[in-house]
């Protein structure tokens, strides 16, 4: 590791969780690392405009394939979709990013399920920082996520809980990802692994929590070597202002509400729907943002603007409140910006998320299906409760009082890669 000045970041996902990792990259960037940044191609511009190196993690018609699966936000299916997936390239991607490592001395930072990560820091000893951009990549039996269909197991003990989460993943989870990891593994003259999702994929070394601690508190059963940091946001580049018909929509009346199912949500008809009929029943004006305009009535009604994209740092000061998935970039932007969320997961980390923000006060959940008027009540008790405005406020000062997290998360890479470097000595 003898002048190891080189980050490999491997990112899986849609826009919320790339992101953050682009803002990890340009604080290591800021401390002199060489950094190169693995994505989907339609992430490649934004990547090398930060003044990272890209490195292709799934081309646009392999991603537009994914997008268009009408599983992929199934509450049960998404997970498997989404390894159907990635399973086809697993060994592909092994072999490109070992071409990179084997370049020059090399730390990686990897995303939870970019678990090429955990194969090179075994079969090759590269270092491996695992970051978690949300708290339901733990399998806690003592805070157990809220999950599609298992929202009861709150309510158990810690015996039961887990006895439940390690029943699903020896007889669902791990039959699924188990066997081309194993195949792999196998290939490379390492050992079967198990407990894939619970266990194996948090790197031994360094287990990063990109959220804070009041977002959800470490727990017995997470890996002793997990650290809470914050939510790393990306900020709108300063050549990327609103829309200018989006600002003159926004300039023209009262803050409208944000409705957005996420950028990588091409299925969400039925969510943009009922969240405009819930404003236009409380008379509100709304913003739909989507790039699926497919999704949206071709003709729309004078109280709704859409845009394919908007900076949600930008936009969140300027509407009275989001709805949307639950995704966690989304969740924490609006955070900062202090504005209520109506939260309608659809899966992943989406019920959790939303379950969270209920608690601290700043949001409320309703299920898709739920009826009209169960929407319209939820989102007008969030635009109409002082406590709710109370709690927004006090935890968008809190963000804004926390030292920037991606600095904090790149003292922690650091600190791998100055321990690996005395090692290596």
């Amino acid at each position: 590791m003898a002048g190891a000045r080189h980050i490999l970041i491997l990112a899986a996902g849609s826009a919320g969780d790339v992101y953050p990792f682009i803002v990890i990259g340009q604080a290591l960037l800021r401390r002199g690392y060489e950094v190169t940044l693995v994505a989907s191609d339609n992430f490649k511009e934004r990547i090398e405009r930060a003044g990272m190196g890209f490195a292709s993690g799934l081309s646009q018609a392999e991603l537009d394939e994914l997008v268009y699966d009408p599983d992929l936000w199934h509450p049960q299916k998404g997970l498997f979709t989404i390894w159907k997936y990635m399973s086809r390239h697993f060994a592909p991607s092994y072999a490109r990013q070992l071409a990179l490592v084997e370049q020059r001395p090399t730390v990686i930072v990897a995303s939870t399920l970019a678990m090429t990560g955990r194969l090179l820091q075994e079969a090759r000893g590269v270092p491996l920082a695992t970051v978690h951009l949300a708290p339901s990549c733990f399998f806690s039996a003592y805070d157990p996520a809220a999950r599609a269909g298992l929202e009861w197991l709150a309510r158990m003990p810690p015996w039961v809980v887990r006895a439940v989460l390690g029943l699903i993943e020896r007889l669902v989870i791990d039959p699924a990802v188990r066997p081309e990891i194993n195949r792999l593994r196998a290939a490379l003259g390492l050992a079967p692994v198990r407990r894939v999702m619970s266990h194996w994929l948090h790197s031994p070394q360094r287990v990063i929590c990109a959220f804070p601690d009041w977002f959800a508190a470490p727990q017995p059963d997470w890996p002793p070597n997990t650290v809470c940091t914050g939510f790393p946001r990306l900020p709108a580049a300063p050549d990327e202002p609103l829309d200018p018909d989006l600002r003159r929509f926004l300039d023209a009346g009262p803050a409208p509400i944000a409705v957005t199912p996420g950028s990588a949500m091409a299925h969400g008809r039925a969510f943009i729907a009922r969240a405009i009929a819930a404003a236009e029943a409380l008379q509100q004006r709304v913003v739909v943002i989507t790039p699926f305009r497919d999704q949206l009535p071709a003709a729309l009604p004078a109280f709704v603007h859409h845009v394919a994209y908007a900076p949600f740092d930008a936009l969140a000061p300027r509407v009275a409140a989001f709805v949307h998935h639950g995704g966690i970039g989304t969740s924490a932007t609006v955070m900062a910006a202090g504005k209520p969320q109506l939260v309608v997961p659809f899966s992943y980390d989406q019920p959790d998320n939303g379950m969270r923000l209920a608690r601290l006060g700043v949001g409320a959940v309703v299920g898709l299906d739920a009826p009209p008027a169960a929407w319209t009540a939820a989102l007008s008790g969030l635009l109409k409760r002082p406590e709710v405005a109370q709690a927004c406020a006090a935890l968008a000062a809190k963000l804004a009082a926390e030292r920037p997290p991606a600095e904090q998360i790149a003292d922690l890479v650091e600190e791998l890669a100055v321990t690996a470097l005395r090692r290596a000595d």
